[in-house]
């Protein structure tokens, strides 16, 4: 449109129109502006709800960091004292072969005493026990008992 005004034929009709249009035109300004002030507001708004989820996200953040933390000592304890199981259970094991060892030669033992008449356990024992006689072939340390054992007797 142009800015030239336009005649009227009557009077009375381009104030009218004039107000009309002012009205319109208040009416618009007053709308706008209190959309603009919504929107502030709303603007206002959604900051505020991000500020506090922020101070609410930092403190879980610290929250967990202490858990994480708390937990990581645990597992330093449990990963400690697991080791000293494991190296307990080694002990034990091999106690428990160590045993079994001692089963086996008090079998073989009983085997051979079985096989002597007259002869005891105590005898065998002190026999054991006595310094073997060397003979002057033998060598340092080759004069050691050995105890044999039939696979059977081991594998029962």
């Amino acid at each position: 449109m142009s800015n030239v005004p336009r005649m009227m034929s009557s009077g009375s009709e381009p104030d009218a129109r004039g107000v009309n249009v002012d009205e319109k035109k208040r009416k618009r300004m007053i709308s706008n502006r209190e959309s603009a002030r919504r929107s502030r507001m709303k603007k206002q708004k959604l900051l505020e709800d991000l500020v506090t989820e922020v101070a609410s996200l930092k403190v879980q953040i610290h929250n967990y960091t202490n858990k994480y933390e708390a937990l990581m000592q645990k597992i330093v304890v449990l990963e400690s004292e697991n080791n000293a199981l494991k190296v307990q259970q080694m002990e034990l094991a091999q106690y428990l072969k160590n045993l079994q060892l001692m089963q086996t030669q008090m079998e073989l033992l009983e085997f051979n005493l079985m096989n002597q008449p007259g002869r005891t356990l105590c005898d065998i024992i002190v026999d054991i026990n006595e310094p073997p006689k060397v003979q002057s072939w033998q060598c340092h340390g080759s004069n050691q008992p050995a105890i044999m054992a039939s696979t059977e007797m081991l594998n029962y």
